[in-house]
């Protein structure tokens, strides 16, 4: 109200309600840390620093490309041992792909994957570079642990990826080491979850003991805390990320091919290793594609490296999920992109063992091919907490985080405010607005909001006077996630005729 009113008139005065409203945060952001090509620009260096891109080419902008690996053709007597069989006019002969060391990185293929599925705004950390000296490039569980501090400042990322820790030593706990370290961060900060990949997953293996071998391993490592905030998939897929036209002479040891080429085509062979120019070189290798030798360890290569772990494309089809349906729907029952099939196949007993496990309860989701449905279908939605009544699926987890951080932030407006009754019932109002919305949408269960949830925040409700004294406001949410319909069971009865 104006202060003054001398002249007659209409005077126009604009009241705060108090009430603020709960903006919801952000639910498929993740962060990938990894291992990248470069991490500067302009000599600006963003080695260690979280860096937000939303496309696949701004990602090379800041980080470069993909890492080239080198290999070398050797023969070899073991054919159990070999890549590659191939047959010649009299004789046939079995030779393995030797990599150069360091260049099998995932991460910028992992990327592909997540924005192939969906994927948009995500975070990077390049925890070290593959294109300066990748022969003395050092692989440590302590730079993830160290990049995985850094996300204590960033409220951004709700995911946590790490597709390179799979290159840690497995056998001295190192990559389990990273995993458990992730878990207890995600834990102790309650704003995001950590997607992992089962190591030694991508290549299929006898049936039996043997196949679960790993998926043992990561549940007897992986600990006992924290494992509500983390969701593991198994097994790796064979994607169609790289094709047999994205290899070339670049990817070879041009040497260990006179030994593999047949004659007619060495000529060609030799004046590709002799090109200088990398025009030469392109022209000398489009002439030795004519070579069925050469072509068949092209495509050898490129199904290997296709090879890759599942996490980053769920992060991709959870981004998707949350846009189209919402955080609250299972991220499960869905055909991955750019996926040919999973790399282990898996039977409907085999998955008995990796969905529910009585002794560690530690459930891992199968990646399936189900005929007419799905070259690679996820078909299983729970935490790593699978014994867990709360905590055991996917969605209620991300949708408590969506609740929790949504709320938490809408709490800093009534910091310093008089912790009196007006400001109890502003509270109130504002949190049932928003979990009133999220109800009509579907993400709580009951009949009406009443049923839904409740909020309290008052003496003698949620505070004792000692609380007021102390400075203390008390809040209490409780809330009814709606939960995927896992199991479902239909039961049949035979109608008998009435006889006459």
């Amino acid at each position: 109200m104006p202060e003054n009113l001398k002249t007659p008139g209409v005077y126009i005065v604009e009241k705060d309600s108090g009430a603020n409203a709960v903006v919801q945060v952000a639910t498929a952001v993740p962060v990938f840390i990894g291992y990248t090509e470069k991490a500067s620009i302009n000599g600006k260096s963003f080695h260690m620093k979280p860096v937000q891109i939303s496309s696949l080419s701004e990602y090379e902008i800041f980080f470069g490309g993909a890492p080239k690996p080198v290999f070398t053709v050797k023969k070899t007597d073991n054919k159990n041992d070999s890549d590659v069989c191939i047959e010649y006019p009299d004789h046939k002969d079995y030779y393995q792909l030797e990599q150069s060391k360091n260049s099998q990185f995932y991460l910028y293929n992992s990327l592909k994957l997540f924005f192939d599925n969906g994927g948009s705004d995500c975070y990077i950390i390049s925890i070290g570079q593959y294109g300066e000296d990748p022969d003395n490039l050092e692989i440590s569980p302590e730079q993830f642990k160290k990049a995985i501090d850094l996300l204590e400042g960033e409220e951004m990322p709700t995911m946590l990826l790490m597709p390179d820790s799979l290159l840690l030593n497995e056998e001295d706990s190192s990559y389990y080491s990273v995993q458990t370290y992730a878990l207890k961060h995600c834990a102790e900060h309650m704003d995001k979850i950590a997607l992992f990949d089962i190591y030694g997953a991508n290549a299929e293996q006898p049936l039996g003991t043997d196949k679960n071998k790993f998926v043992t391993r990561f549940r007897e490592n992986i600990g006992l805390d924290n494992l509500s905030y983390g969701a593991c998939y198994y097994p790796w897929v064979k994607t169609s990320i790289i094709t047999m036209n994205n290899i070339n002479y670049s990817f070879f040891n041009l040497e260990s091919l006179k030994d593999v080429i047949q004659e007619a085509h060495q000529p060609i062979l030799n004046n590709l290793i002799k090109a200088e120019s990398d025009k030469e070189r392109k022209y000398w290798d489009a002439g030795l594609n004519s070579s069925p030798e050469y072509k068949l360890l092209k495509k050898t290569i490129a199904d290997k490296l296709s090879v890759l772990p599942v996490a980053p494309g769920m992060a991709g089809l959870y981004t998707r999920t949350d846009r189209s349906k919402g955080v609250w729907i299972a991220p499960a029952n869905q055909n991955l992109n750019s996926v040919i099939a999973p790399a282990v196949k898996i039977t409907h007993a085999e998955q008995e063992n990796l969905n529910v496990d009585a002794i560690s309860g530690k459930s891992i989701n199968a990646i399936r091919a189900f005929r007419g449905r799905g070259s690679a279908i996820v078909w299983g939605a729970r935490t790593l907490a699978g014994n867990s009544v709360e905590w055991k699926y996917i969605n209620v987890r991300r949708l408590f985080i969506l609740i929790e951080q949504s709320i938490k932030n809408a709490a800093f407006s009534v910091v310093f405010k008089p912790n009196v009754p007006i400001t109890w019932s502003v509270v109130k109002a504002t949190i049932n607005n928003f979990l009133t919305n999220l109800w009509r949408q579907g993400a709580l269960v009951g009949e009406s909001p009443a049923e839904a949830f409740s909020v309290g925040c008052g003496l003698g409700e949620t505070m004792s006077q000692n609380d007021i004294n102390e400075g203390i406001m008390r809040i209490q949410v409780k809330a009814a996630p709606s939960r995927p319909a896992e199991f479902i069971v239909i039961s049949f009865e035979q109608k008998m005729g009435n006889a006459e």
